[in-house]
C-alpha cells in the first residue's frame, strides 16, 4: 500500500528534488514483512528512477489527524504522510528506518532540545507560526494569548507551548549582524563638497534633474497638496564616466540633503532575507534623516529582470525594492536616484511611473559640453598661463567627463616630476596623451 509524503513549495514537473523535505514514504509488501522504502516523488505523480536510501534516518511524529501524519526529521525538515496504516501513530512517537523497516523507539531516543518557532501572525482565534522554513496554523490560547513576533517553544506535537522571547530569535534573526549600520553609507551635508555648478555638462540635463529633486525634497510637498502623485525616483542612464554619480552628489549638496551611497556590496548578504532587511533599514534610516537622496549606483547589478530562470534571491530582492517604492508615501523628503549602463537589463516594473519613472539620459559630451567640463574641473588648477580649452576640447572628441577631468591630474603629475608648481601647456598635452592611452587600453579590454 502506498503512503505519499510531500512538503515544501511546488516544483516544476521536470525538477528532480533530493532534499529531505521533498521525500515520499512508501510502504511495500516484501514477503511476509512490510518494508519501508523512501522514494522521491515528483509533482504530477512522476517517480525518480532511483530510490533515496535513508537507512538509519530518525523520524518523530508531530501530529496525526485522521491518518494524516506530520513527521519531523533531525535536520529540521518536515514531511506529511497520508494513507492507511498510520492511524496508530501518535504525536511524539519516534521511529528509525532500518533495513527498510520501521522500528519504534522510546521517546527519549530523540536527541534533547525542543523546536522553536516565530509567531508571524496572531488573531483572536488562530495564530500562524513559522518554524524551520515552514508555516503552521494553530488555535490561539485563551489565557495570555500569543502575540506577533514572539519566539515560542514547540511541544512534541508541534503545538506552541510557551513564549521564550518577545522578539524573533529564529535562525534569520540570530544572523542579524551588528556591524551593519546604515549610517556608514551616509555622506553628511557638511561633508559633501560636490557642486552642481562643477558638473559642466548639458545645462538642460542639470536643470531637469534639479527641478525634479527640488520638488521631491520640498518640505511643503506641493504635488501631493495638488492631488498629484509625488516624485519618488529618477534613473540616470548612460556610459560610465558621464557624470551620473557626480550630478547625484551635487544635487544632494545643492539641496542640503544627506546622500546615501548604496552599492551592492553594502547590502547584499549571503543569508536568505538579510539583504531585504538591510534594504528596509536603509529606507527607514533615510526617512529619519531627511531630506535625503538614496543613491543606487549600477542598479542593474542588483535588480535585473525577474523570471523563472533567475535565482530566487534576485526575484525576492526586486520584489522587496518595489514594495518599498510603492509604500513610499511614508518616506517624506526622500528621493531615489539610480544609475545604470544597461537600462534594458532592469526589471520593467522598476521603470513604471511612481517608481523610477523619471529617466535622464547621460550621453557623451558635445564639444561645447567638453569646454564647460574642462572649465569647471580646472577652476582650482594653477596654470602658468590659461590654456585654450576650445582647442583642448577639439582633441578630446568622444571622451567622457571623467576622462576629461583626469587630464588635470596627469598634467599636475608631469609638472611635479619636473619640479614645477604650475601647469604648462606641454604638461596638458602629456596629460591628454596619457589619458588617451589608458582609455584606448580600457576600450580594447571591453
Amino acid at each position: 500500500m502506498k503512503t505519499g509524503v510531500s512538503s515544501g513549495p511546488p516544483r516544476s514537473p521536470m525538477t528532480r528534488c533530493r532534499s529531505g523535505c521533498c521525500r515520499a514514504v512508501r510502504l511495500k509488501r516484501d514477503g511476509p514483512h512490510e518494508r519501508l522504502q523512501v522514494t522521491t516523488v515528483l509533482p504530477g505523480g512522476f517517480e525518480d528512477d532511483e530510490p533515496d536510501i535513508v537507512e538509519g534516518q530518525l523520524f518523530r511524529v508531530l501530529s496525526n489527524f485522521d491518518g494524516s501524519v506530520l513527521l519531523e526529521l533531525r535536520n529540521g525538515n518536515t514531511a506529511r504522510a497520508n494513507g492507511p496504516g498510520l492511524a496508530d501513530l501518535e504525536p511524539g512517537d519516534v521511529f528509525l528506518l532500518a533495513d527498510g523497516r520501521v522500528e519504534r523507539l522510546a521517546a527519549e531516543s530523540w536527541p534533547a532540545g525542543d523546536r522553536t518557532g516565530t509567531v508571524v501572525w496572531a488573531g483572536s482565534t488562530d495564530i500562524v507560526v513559522k518554524s524551520a522554513g515552514s508555516t503552521y496554523s494553530f488555535r490561539q490560547r485563551a489565557d495570555d494569548p500569543f502575540e506577533k513576533g514572539q519566539t515560542v517553544r514547540l511541544g512534541p506535537d508541534g503545538q506552541p507551548v510557551a513564549v521564550i522571547a518577545d522578539e524573533p530569535i529564529d535562525d534569520l534573526s540570530l544572523l542579524r549582524d551588528d556591524d551593519f549600520d546604515p549610517e556608514s553609507l551616509v555622506v553628511r551635508k557638511e561633508d559633501n563638497t560636490t557642486s552642481v555648478e562643477d558638473f559642466g555638462g548639458s545645462i538642460l540635463l542639470v536643470r531637469r534633474a534639479l527641478d525634479l529633486a527640488t520638488v521631491a525634497l520640498s518640505p511643503d510637498d506641493p504635488l501631493r497638496t495638488m492631488g498629484v502623485n509625488p516624485i519618488k525616483g529618477m534613473l540616470f542612464s548612460g556610459p560610465s564616466g558621464t557624470g551620473k554619480t557626480f550630478l547625484a552628489r551635487g544635487l544632494a549638496a545643492k539641496l542640503d540633503a544627506s546622500f546615501y551611497n548604496v552599492g551592492g556590496p553594502a547590502i547584499v548578504d549571503k543569508f536568505v532575507g538579510q539583504t531585504e532587511r538591510r534594504l528596509r533599514e536603509i529606507f527607514e534610516h533615510a526617512q529619519d534623516n531627511g531630506p535625503a537622496i538614496l543613491f543606487f549606483d549600477e542598479i542593474d547589478s542588483l535588480y535585473t529582470q525577474r523570471g523563472e530562470h533567475n535565482h530566487e534571491a534576485t526575484n525576492r530582492l526586486v520584489g522587496q525594492f518595489l514594495s518599498l517604492l510603492d509604500g513610499f508615501v511614508a518616506y517624506d523628503r526622500v528621493l531615489i536616484i539610480a544609475t545604470t549602463n544597461l537600462p534594458g537589463a532592469l526589471d520593467d516594473a522598476l521603470l513604471r511611473p511612481g517608481r523610477l519613472g523619471h529617466k535622464l539620459v547621460f550621453s557623451l559630451p558635445s564639444k561645447e559640453d567638453r569646454v564647460q567640463i574642462l572649465s569647471a574641473s580646472s577652476r582650482k588648477v594653477v596654470f602658468r598661463e590659461r590654456p585654450d580649452l576650445s582647442a583642448l576640447a577639439q582633441l578630446t572628441q568622444g571622451w567622457t567627463a571623467a576622462e576629461l577631468a583626469a587630464i588635470w591630474t596627469e598634467a599636475g603629475l608631469a609638472a611635479t616630476l619636473d619640479h614645477r608648481k604650475s601647469i604648462a601647456w606641454e604638461d596638458i598635452l602629456i596629460g591628454v596623451e596619457t589619458v588617451d592611452r589608458d582609455r584606448k587600453t580600457h576600450l580594447k579590454a571591453e
